[in-house]
């Protein structure tokens, strides 16, 4: 997806579908001009991961607005409504702050890492 962030770094997510969780890695600025794209590309992987787990990995986003934050809660009620486990890997700082603040964090599940989150998915934690 061609769309470049602030700092320049090209706006991309990508889907590994693994089973019953998928994870879905976004790189670059998720702001008003990228989070549709990211709530785009969700679409062909719901039905594959119901009752399943969905997997944010954030570590290569370099930016996060109230529109990226949008697209986050979006995705957490898309995954309520399917029983669908919502874990966010990677979650950068800025944006830990922003859920502490806003008190959206009680929403998601955070784990430092991918490799945590993929721990945890698998343990049905």
């Amino acid at each position: 997806m061609g769309v470049r962030s602030p700092d320049e770094t090209p706006f991309s997510v990508d889907l590994d579908l693994q089973g019953k969780y998928v994870v879905v890695h976004v790189t670059g600025a998720l702001d008003m001009a990228t989070s549709p794209l990211l709530r785009v590309a969700f679409e062909p992987m719901w039905e594959s991961v119901r009752e399943g787990c969905l997997i944010l990995n954030l570590t290569s986003m370099t930016f996060c607005d109230s529109s990226g934050v949008g697209a986050l809660i979006a995705a957490f009620k898309q995954c309520r409504e399917r029983r669908t486990r919502l874990l966010l890997a990677g979650v950068p700082l800025y944006l830990l702050r922003m859920l502490r603040t806003t008190q959206l964090i009680t929403l998601f599940e955070t784990h430092a890492t991918l490799e945590e989150a993929l721990v945890s998915s698998a343990d049905g934690a």
